[in-house]
């Protein structure tokens, strides 16, 4: 190692340095993260760690300690061969404390011209072009991306981990304000917290996110039975589904000359319960869910069904006889802790014994019905919980003891799709995993998903199925439908004193007045190129020529590796996608815009070969010049070319 005053620790891209303040400096090629610190919060009292002390001399491995009023302290700085920096905190606290934060400062400006965050669960994610962006806040988690001159560097933690940390800060005009890693752990009655180590890596941002899936991807999975297309209620029933809108969508499709070959999967989404927590038939299903089963797999399909199995209303039975089953206060009561459409909901706690068993229960008497795919949601509302009865659980084990005791009560006779699943229960426990944010009939919902779905492109095929949300076809010219903007569950957000009448109907309606068939062309393709779950949710038999036309296109395309988002880095929306077939490959170019634009892509530099280019959407030949494609794309529209 190369001697250099104050230098601690140095690869071939990498150095740390010690300040003279004591605290520390990291070098990643052309980025700089100083004055790096950890805080200790507790109880909102700040304690600022310092007086560290090396203890070990070796070149590859770090280690500093400090000792102080509030325990002792280990710092570790680890270099290993492929030129990666890990730092790891660790603490023994002296007494146990029920409110902690713990950050770990990673410097006050550090400069880039892009950053992308990803979410605790699906959507949530933050592609933020840092050369024009405004200074606004982000969070994100598992790992963060930051670009300066084409060379990107990683900020990763595993994907699972006993405590989830995030990465917040401020951006500024071509910086990063702020920047620290962070937990927050309540309620917990361990004096020793390890933090996962955190990973300073630089190479180009497309390979390192694909690396990243590599690093986290413990166990191998047979994808191919998964990716059959699949109709599900929710985007257009809502809660006002019944059986017979049910049997009417799955009778349209089974008697489909084209959906009737593709779509294999009927799934009933939120709706069919009498309450969360009774998990039986409503009055809008009288015949039972058995009877219904049966009948969708008469027509030939695989009856689905939708359950959130840890959030629970208040009348429901163990809400009200099992106490000893919800999640309680800090004080200790049992509280509704979570809220969703305004609506405050119990959590069951899950490191009771009685709870594991009513997952059991519950998934056993779904299979007894004849159900063998489930749709799992609000698994992310345990983060809210304040207090479990056992204490020891951190974090990290949430998912396991939700969506993992129903993956292993299934095992072999269902198959699981988690809903707002927190990414850091891995993928040994869920085979179709959300990554999309919420989709409707609306151009702003359709951008918001475009930036998830290339944010998650790296898990596809990898550890899960992604899925992209809903793959919708109707707009205002694809269904004849004058029911079609009659759903308004968004209600819910208007207070009694709101003064704006129109406010909720602009901003919360299902479809929205802004989508024609050129956006709806757009929200498909971004479906087809995140290569896995495609679900259909439209009324069937509204959709007119042109929606069904869309349809059909989209169950029969080919699922494909997940899309390689080629500017990511580059823009807020990747307008450039390339998508790799068994057979060829396909190209999507989006303007994003309001104004027509000339969009231009290189073949060549992608090494791609080809003999054919079709536009995707209406079979008419591309044509392509030198191998370039030069297109004026009309604005909130796209192109998409399979090259065979």
């Amino acid at each position: 190692m190369k001697s250099v005053k104050n230098q601690v620790a140095a690869n071939n891209h990498m150095q740390v340095y010690r300040n003279k303040t004591g605290n520390f400096t990291i070098c990643c090629q052309s980025f700089e993260f100083k004055n790096i610190q950890p805080i200790l919060y507790l109880n909102d009292r700040i304690n600022v760690v310092d007086s560290w002390q090396q203890i070990t001399d070796s070149p590859e491995k770090i280690i500093f300690e400090a000792v102080n009023g509030y325990g002792k302290w280990q710092l570790f700085f680890t270099l290993d061969a492929v030129d990666r920096l890990t730092v790891q905190l660790k603490i023994k606290l002296k007494r146990l404390c029920s409110n902690i934060k713990l950050c770990l400062t990673l410097g006050e400006i550090v400069n880039a011209d892009h950053l992308l965050a990803q979410g605790i669960k699906m959507g949530g994610c933050s592609s933020i072009l840092l050369t024009t962006a405004r200074p606004q806040e982000f969070e994100g988690f598992y790992q963060l991306l930051l670009t300066r001159e084409e060379k990107s560097l990683r900020l990763s933690y595993p994907l699972q981990s006993r405590f989830i940390v995030s990465f917040v800060g401020k951006t500024g005009r071509n910086r990063v304000h702020g920047l620290s890693a962070q937990t927050v752990i309540s309620n917990y009655s361990g004096k020793d917290i390890e933090l996962p180590p955190l990973t300073f890596q630089t190479g180009n941002g497309i390979t390192l996110l694909q690396e990243y899936a590599d690093e986290n991807c413990k166990e191998k999975k047979d994808f191919s039975d998964l990716t059959a297309p699949g109709w599900n209620s929710w985007d257009y029933y809502r809660w006002t589904v019944t059986e017979d809108d049910v049997l009417e969508n799955a009778e349209f499709i089974a008697a489909d000359p084209v959906l009737s070959k593709y779509v294999k999967r009927i799934i009933i989404d939120d709706g069919w319960q009498y309450a969360y927590g009774e998990w039986e038939a409503n009055s809008l299903f009288p015949h039972g869910m058995k009877w219904l089963a049966d009948k969708i797999r008469n027509l030939g399909m695989e009856p689905g069904l939708w359950v959130a199995p840890t959030i629970l209303d208040f009348h429901s039975r163990i809400v009200q006889l099992n106490p000893e089953m919800l999640t309680k206060s800090i004080g200790g009561l049992p509280a509704p802790s979570w809220e969703i459409m305004k609506r405050r909901v119990f959590l069951l706690d899950p490191t009771v014994e009685a709870s594991q068993q009513y997952i059991r229960d519950l998934f056993e008497k779904m299979l007894g019905w004849g159900y063998t795919y489930f749709k799992l949601d609000f698994l992310g509302s345990q983060l809210s919980a304040r207090r479990f009865a056992d204490q020891s659980v951190t974090q990290g084990r949430l998912m396991d003891l939700t969506i993992g005791t129903a993956y292993r009560q299934v095992a072999g006779r269902a198959k699981l799709l988690g809903c707002n699943y927190l990414f850091n229960g891995g993928e040994k426990i869920a085979d179709i995993v959300r990554v999309g944010s919420d989709i409707h009939a609306r151009w702003k919902n359709i951008k918001l998903n475009a930036i998830a779905v290339a944010a998650r492109f790296w898990s596809n095929k990898k550890l899960w199925i992604n899925d992209p949300d809903f793959a919708l076809c109707r707009s205002q010219d694809t269904a004849d439908d004058p029911e079609m903007q009659k759903l308004h569950p968004s209600t819910v957000f208007v207070l009694p004193d709101s003064s704006e009448k129109s406010l909720w109907m602009a901003d919360f309606t299902l479809v929205g007045n802004d989508v024609y068939r050129p956006q709806m062309e757009v929200l498909l393709s971004i479906v087809l190129m995140a290569g896995g779950a495609v679900t259909l949710s439209d009324r069937m038999s509204r959709l007119n020529k042109s929606g069904l036309d869309l349809a059909r296109r989209v169950v029969a395309a080919e699922s494909g590796e997940a899309a390689i988002p080629l500017d990511l880095f580059k823009s807020e929306i990747p307008a450039y996608w390339v998508q790799k077939l068994s057979k060829g490959y396909r190209v999507l170019m989006v303007n994003w815009s309001e104004k027509n634009q000339e969009l231009k892509l290189n073949l060549q530099s992608l090494s791609i070969i080809y003999h054919t280019a079709i536009n995707f959407w209406n079979d008419h030949p591309v044509k392509i010049c030198n191998n370039r494609i030069e297109e004026i794309v009309p604005a909130r529209s796209c192109l998409l070319i399979e090259l065979r």
